[in-house]
């Protein structure tokens, strides 16, 4: 399952540079679908310390990361990196580890957190002992 589309490639980035990025001898509908499936078992790493993974659906957050990692890798294949790819790269691998690290959300998408049954929405959980001393005073 793949969290974006070519058609969210082209919408981010634009047809005319997806053309561009890819050489004449590529057929690009195999490479953009490896791609997008790369760039989705990325999320998938480091969402999966958070969430069963895949997630379900297509959550419109992950959308921008999973094309933006799916550019990098197609520019890294083909040697057309630019500063400006490695960066949207960068920013995407950041806000996973946000996600994946309970600072940032998937918002109307987000799935249930994997973890313990009983455990807190964010991750956490807390347990005790049985109390040993009361505040019962002596007669």
């Amino acid at each position: 399952m793949s969290y974006a589309s070519r058609a969210n490639i082209e919408e981010v980035w634009g047809a005319s540079f997806l053309a561009d990025l890819l050489p004449a001898d590529v057929d690009g509908d195999t490479a953009v679908a490896s791609a997008l499936a790369q760039a989705s078992a990325e999320i998938d790493t480091h969402l999966s310390a958070r969430y069963s993974t895949p997630l379900p659906g297509q959550p419109a957050a992950l959308i921008t990361p999973a094309v933006n990692i799916a550019v990098y890798n197609l520019a890294i294949r083909h040697t057309a990196l630019t500063t400006t790819i490695e960066d949207r790269y960068k920013h995407a691998v950041e806000l996973l580890k946000r996600i994946a690290d309970g600072k940032a959300a998937l918002g109307a998408d987000e799935p249930p957190v994997s973890g313990a049954p009983g455990a807190s929405p964010g991750g956490a959980a807390f347990s005790a002992n049985p109390r040993l001393f009361s505040r019962r005073t002596l007669p």
